[in-house]
Order: structure tokens, then C-alpha cells, then sequence
């Protein structure tokens, strides 16, 4: 890696990847590929020829076969004679999209099993009311409603305590879930099936939990002549939940259901409540994308759980039979997304005042205010992500309700969110936590808030430095403008989808200001040159730059290239990240 430590005019340093020539010259040799596409692979740490392959064309046959996963054909076991004497099974899912996506297709295979809606029924905790995960009172209900096998999705890797009462009250539970175990000790009274767990064979560890819900799906449907088939239409729902969740892009397996899902969602959806959800995210007249996983139509099944607090209506909404049915629904869900980013917009601006008043020194931000005020439970995550975004610390978002601080917290690389909490929680300080190195999710008496600031301080003072805390972008390399033709992006294409682990390939360009314009207030639009081609570069929600950026100023542009279409033309255009003064 190769950095040079001058400050863009975000306050970014870039580093530019330096991959090892000898596996480059060996991938464009071998693959017929161009050195530069061979060079992005190897920063994204494919260097042999065969993972190269593979990671270039994704298909469902590298996914790796399911059963070594420990405790699948048990909980396989469990199900199908479940199934066959027509005992009550109930699916409790996280109110999230991978949750509610993991949720829908194991119910989707049960029903196609022959399983009555009387026999398999669900449940989505509510957000506010009952908060993450398994709680006592589903355990209760379960049981009053006679359910025999209760499988969660998602959720339940931590709930020692209401797996050990589900067993007392004689229900079998099954743990579908794919977080980190704390402490590595998973419930002993449930059939845990979870690639995480300590010493789990399974090599695919990256599986979002509607992944691990498709493949228990590929191991129900094994042997049945439209397994193949079913389990190919189940990815279009399992792609949206897989990119939501922000797994890694980098897994082959996850590259391979979100690709598979992508061409099915372009051929379009017999499923009356997706084809609707694809016409209020105005997919359906388009090319969909990954980025529209994550950006158009993750976010909508998200809404439902942060604005009504479970997704139970997402899920009416694919039980739905004409898209007549199916379209008020999704109207609904729209309608919530776009009070979501209402609440939100409000709620970062109230967070950036909060910073700039009191927190500025901060290694790690802990930030909290009342529900009544604005901060919403399940809008906090996706505020604590914006802090990050906008200042390249760590940020816990806490709301206040009855007491309780039900917080949600975000992380930049070098902090593993997950471990901090651990450390600092390890007295008992929070009534509940989980989550990942990147995510993670708690509550703890109001009172204790700033116990939890000053020790995550302590904590983050001891592990990062100060250099930590400076945004620092990677890119594959620099690129003369005539390089960025139309035949030059399309080769980079191969390397989608993007996401997690597998970025964008980004460049930096060089040349001089020509042209200037502010586009809705809002957009910087320049046209860049130097001395062999011309390119208009567009950086998005940065107009406030423009008076850093005159005509005629030479500058370093680092971003990706992009075709625009045009009235049937089609052109490069340069996407900017970051821009620093040559």
C-alpha cells in the first residue's frame, strides 16, 4: 500500500494499493484478462487463477454444500417430522430485511412441503415494544398457542435464557443465525445451526441468515425434481436480504446469490407483493443493480420495522395474491420509507449539533436524546452510520424511553464494535447486547450512559491512535483521462457485484478545470481535461467545494468511471469521491 499522507479537500488521505506484479502478470496471462482487472482482483485478494474464475462468472454451484454445517440435519430432522404429524411450527424473524428475506423463504419451502397456514405460523418481534431478539414473552405465547418447534431466524444466538424456557415448556428450538456467539458459547438448549460457532467446519462464514434460510431451503427441497428451480426463484428475495445486511461481496457464495438474484429480479417477479415492491422503488421499468439492493429496495422492507416496528407487513405484502392486493401495500411501505428519511434527516442534523457542541474530542461518540424528541429506535442505527460517514469515528446513538437507552452503534475499520462492547460490558453495564465487529445493537439504564461513554473512551484511546480517526481512501491506481472510454468501464463490469469486500474499482485522475456548474443546489458538476482528452466529473451532495474549485484550478480526482446514456448515446463520466488540490 502505498500512501501519500497529503489531505484532500474532505481532510482524506489516499492510499493506493500496490499489488504484487507477479500475481497480476499471472491472472491477465492465464485468464486473458487486462492487467488492470487482473490488478483489481489481486487487491481484493483473488491471486490464484481458479478463485479468479470463479469470483469473475458467480453461479450457485459455489456454494458450498450445506451439510457439513453442524446441526443442519437435525434441525433438518426436526422439521420435516414436524411436517409429517402436523405439529405447530412457529418462525420468529428480526425485524430487519435479512430477518424478514430469511423468514419469508423458510416459510415459502415449508408451505411447498405440503405445510398448512394453521400448522406454520410467524412472528416478528415489534421494535419498540419488545426490542431485538428472542424475548420471554414470544417464548410464553408460543407455548399458550401450542407451538411444538420454534425456529428463529436471525436472531436467538445469544438467548440462553429463553431457549432454556422454550425447552422447560416442552418446545424444540431450532437457531438459525449467522452473528457472532459471545463468548463462544452457544444455547445448549436449542439445535444451534450458526457457521460462526467455534469449530464449525463449514467453510462459508459469511452467509447473511436468509443465506443460511436458502441453504436449510436446499437441504428441505434435496432430492425433489423442482429443488434446483425453487431454490433459483427463492434468491431474487434472498439477494435483497444478503446485500441489505452488508455481508461480504467478497464470499463467492454471496456473490453467487446476489448475482443469481439480479437475473431474476431483471426477468421480473410472478410474486405480486415483489413486483410491487419494484414499482414504488421504480424498478420496474429499468436495469436493476446491486446498488438498488441496498439503496432502492432493502430500504423499504427496512422502513416497515424502523417506522411501524416489525415487518409483519412486509411479509402481508408477499403473501399477497394480484398485484391489485399487493399495491396499496406497498404504497404503505413507500409512504413509511420516505418518513424514515424525514426522521432521519432531522435526526443527523440534531447528532451534528450534538457533536459540534460537546463532542468534538471524542475518540468514540455517544450520543443519546428521547424518543419523544425525535429519536426513534429505528431510525438511531442509520444516524449512528451517517456520524460515521461524516467524521470517521466511531458513534453509538442511543434512544430514551421509560428509563432504558436503546442504543445502536456503527464503526470505522479499525475499531471492532463488537469487542468493545464486550470489554466495557463485561460487569454487567448492559441488559442486552450483540452484533458484529461493524454493527452492533444494545440497551442499558439511562443512568449508566455516561459510565458507557467514558469506558468505550478508555477503551479507544488504548486501541486506536490518532491517525485512526483520519478517513482514509484505497484506490487501484491512476488513469489518464484518454484511458476512460466506454469499452474500458465495460471491462470492469466483470468484476460486479459490489458491495462489502469488493468495492468499486476506484482511480485517480488528473487534469485541469475547464467548466463549473452546481447542479439542484445540490451537485458539483466539472468538466476535467488535460492535454490528451476531456471528461465530466460529477461529485454528488458537494456543491458546498465549489468555491474551492474555479476554472482553471488542477486537480487529483479519485473515483470510479461510469457510462451515461443519453438519448441513446453512450459516454464515460467519472464519479467522484474525493478531490485534493495538485
Amino acid at each position: 500500500m502505498s500512501n501519500d499522507m497529503r489531505r484532500s479537500l474532505s481532510g482524506a488521505i489516499w492510499k493506493r494499493a500496490m499489488p504484487s506484479e507477479t500475481d497480476v502478470h499471472r491472472l491477465a496471462t492465464e485468464l486473458g484478462i487486462s492487467p488492470l482487472v487482473a490488478a483489481c482482483l489481486v487487491n481484493r485478494g483473488i491471486t490464484t487463477p481458479e478463485r479468479a474464475t470463479a469470483f469473475l462468472a458467480p453461479d450457485l454451484a459455489h456454494i458450498p454444500d450445506p451439510q457439513p454445517m453442524w446441526n443442519l440435519d437435525e434441525a433438518i430432522r426436526v422439521l420435516t417430522g414436524a411436517l409429517s404429524r402436523r405439529e405447530r411450527v412457529q418462525i420468529v424473524g428480526d425485524y430487519d430485511c435479512d430477518g424478514t428475506t430469511g423468514l419469508i423463504t423458510l416459510r415459502n419451502v415449508l408451505r411447498l412441503l405440503g405445510s398448512e397456514d394453521d400448522c406454520v405460523s410467524y412472528y416478528v418481534p415489534d421494535r419498540e415494544r419488545e426490542g431485538y431478539g428472542l424475548n420471554p414473552g414470544i417464548i410464553e405465547r408460543a407455548a399458550a398457542a401450542g407451538v411444538q418447534v420454534l425456529v428463529s431466524v436471525d436472531i436467538g444466538i445469544t438467548a440462553h435464557q429463553e431457549w432454556d424456557m422454550a425447552r422447560e415448556r416442552g418446545i424444540t428450538g431450532v437457531c438459525l443465525d449467522h452473528h457472532t456467539a459471545l463468548g463462544s458459547r452457544v444455547p445448549s438448549s436449542a439445535i444451534v445451526v450458526c457457521p460462526k460457532q467455534a469449530g464449525d467446519p463449514y467453510p462459508e462464514k459469511d452467509l447473511a441468515a436468509c443465506g443460511l434460510a436458502w441453504q436449510m431451503a436446499r437441504a428441505l427441497l434435496d432430492e425433489r425434481p423442482n429443488g434446483a428451480a425453487i431454490l433459483r426463484s427463492l434468491t431474487k428475495l434472498v439477494a435483497i436480504g444478503t446485500y441489505a445486511d452488508l455481508v461480504p461481496l467478497s464470499s463467492l457464495a454471496n456473490r453467487a446469490i446476489v448475482a443469481e438474484g439480479l437475473r431474476g429480479l431483471n426477468q421480473g417477479s410472478k410474486n405480486p407483493g415483489l413486483a410491487a415492491l419494484m414499482e414504488v422503488a421504480r424498478l420496474d421499468q429499468r436495469v436493476i443493480g446491486a446498488s438498488d439492493l441496498g439503496f432502492r429496495l432493502g430500504p423499504r422492507i427496512n422502513a416497515a420495522g424502523r417506522i411501524e416496528g416489525t415487518t409483519l407487513s412486509v411479509i402481508e405484502l408477499f403473501d399477497s395474491h394480484t398485484l391489485e392486493e399487493a399495491r396499496p401495500r406497498a404504497q404503505q411501505i413507500d409512504a413509511w420509507n420516505t418518513e424514515r428519511q424525514d426522521v432521519q434527516r432531522r435526526l443527523v442534523e440534531q447528532l451534528e449539533k450534538r457533536i459540534t457542541d460537546q463532542a468534538q474530542d471524542d475518540f468514540v461518540y455517544v450520543l443519546a436524546g428521547d424518543h419523544a424528541d425525535g429519536w426513534k429506535q429505528g431510525v438511531v442505527g442509520i444516524a449512528a452510520s451517517k456520524v460515521v460517514e461524516t467524521y470517521h469515528r466511531p458513534a453509538l446513538v442511543c434512544s430514551l424511553r421509560d428509563g432504558i437507552a436503546h442504543g445502536s452503534g456503527r464503526s470505522i475499520p479499525q475499531f471492532n464494535l463488537i469487542e468493545a462492547l464486550q470489554w466495557v460490558g463485561s460487569d454487567g453495564l448492559f441488559l442486552r447486547y450483540g452484533g458484529h465487529p461493524a454493527a452492533a445493537g444494545f440497551c442499558l439504564p439511562v443512568e449508566r450512559l455516561p459510565e458507557l461513554h467514558r469506558r468505550l473512551n478508555e477503551y479507544a484511546r488504548q486501541t486506536l491512535t490518532p491517525d485512526d480517526l483520519i478517513r482514509a481512501y484505497t484506490y487501484d491506481g491512476n488513469l489518464p483521462l484518454a484511458d476512460l472510454t466506454v469499452a474500458f468501464v465495460e471491462s470492469l463490469a466483470r468484476l460486479e457485484p459490489h458491495g462489502i469486500g469488493n468495492p468499486a474499482p476506484r482511480f485517480v485522475v488528473r487534469g485541469r478545470i475547464l467548466e463549473q456548474r452546481v447542479l439542484k443546489d445540490l451537485h458539483l458538476k466539472l468538466i476535467l481535461a488535460d492535454d490528451q482528452a476531456r471528461i465530466e466529473v460529477l461529485w454528488w451532495n458537494q456543491h458546498g467545494y465549489a468555491g474551492q474549485l474555479p476554472k482553471h484550478t488542477l486537480v487529483e480526482v479519485l473515483g470510479r468511471p461510469d457510462i451515461n446514456v443519453w438519448n441513446g448515446n453512450r459516454t464515460t463520466q467519472f464519479i467522484a469521491t474525493d478531490i485534493r488540490l495538485a
